[in-house]
């Protein structure tokens, strides 16, 4: 088993719930993040978390690392019964080293004790540990070296808990086939409406009219979207074609389609196929800004 300086038989309790939630829930990544973040400094001696840190990196070095606990401990028992062990002692509350004129009653370490046989019930010592034990819920545990615990007998049941619904979310896709160029040439159309009349000294009464509907349209075609994309786009193109929605005037007298606009902000939001567009930019935002070598 574990080489440990520390041979002296004794009697220790333990909170098992605490160890057997590690095993369901945490994996040997995790647990190995946490030990060489500091969490165990305080209850585990530092050969015992090198040791430990040993074993969780060559279960990593086995691809074993991303696996619950308890699933790596069923690949490899070895090193399985060892990692339990180091983790039983982490969530030890007390000890009490038994003499061996008294151990000569307990049966075969490692073991958990649901009571004390008679001989050892004379010692107020012992029976206090047993009923602090009971008292705060934890297991008795009689080992014959530190790390050296019983490892669970029912490793095959502790099924780790049900992972979260995988969310299907939508992934934006460039537009292709008929549906591109019917955006394309939608886009094109209302920038021609736009930009010819002013090379022609022109200046559009209505700017927002028809080329703003047709750029709005390109894109919701483009980007495959649904009714409430549509009708969240109409709200914005309503609003643009407001008779205040004019160069010089006032920032106030905009305040009556604020709520037009917060209408449209929420249809365009309930859009999956909107949203998938916005990820996308995002991502492609960070994607330069991380080449750049910028904030």
């Amino acid at each position: 088993m574990i080489p440990d300086p520390v041979i002296q038989p004794a009697l220790v309790s333990y909170d098992r719930e605490q160890v057997i939630e590690l095993i369901r829930t945490q994996s040997p990544e995790e647990i190995r993040q946490r030990l060489r973040a500091g969490d165990f400094d305080q209850v585990l001696e530092p050969e015992g978390r090198t040791l430990l840190d040993e074993l969780l990196s060559a279960w990593i070095q086995r691809a074993l690392g991303p696996l619950s606990l308890r699933d790596a401990m069923l690949v490899d028992p070895y090193r399985g019964r060892q990692v339990y062990g180091l983790l039983c002692a982490i969530h030890v509350h007390r000890r009490f080293e038994v003499p061996s004129a008294l151990a000569v009653h307990l049966p075969a370490a490692p073991t958990d004790l649901a009571a004390l046989p008679p001989p050892l019930t004379d010692r107020p010592e012992l029976m206090a540990l047993v009923a602090q034990a009971e008292q705060d819920g934890l297991v008795l545990a009689w080992q014959a070296q530190r790390y050296d615990f019983a490892p669970p007998g029912n490793l095959l049941e502790l099924i780790p808990p049900t992972p979260p619904p995988y969310r299907d979310e939508l992934r934006f896709e460039q537009p292709t086939g008929l549906r591109r160029w019917i955006a394309i040439t939608l886009v094109v159309s209302g920038v021609a409406l736009l930009i010819i009349p002013i090379l022609l000294g022109h200046i559009p009464e209505h700017p927002a009219g028809w080329p703003l509907a047709l750029l709005t349209l390109g894109l919701m075609i483009g980007i495959k979207s649904g009714p409430l994309g549509y009708v969240g786009a109409g709200c914005f193109w309503v609003v643009a074609n407001m008779p205040v929605f004019r160069h010089g005037s006032f920032p106030i007298s905009f305040w009556p389609d604020i709520p037009l606009v917060i209408v449209g902000l929420i249809l365009l939001g309930c859009d999956r196929r909107v949203r998938a567009m916005w990820r996308f930019v995002r991502s492609q935002f960070r994607r330069r800004c991380d080449v750049a070598g910028t904030d």
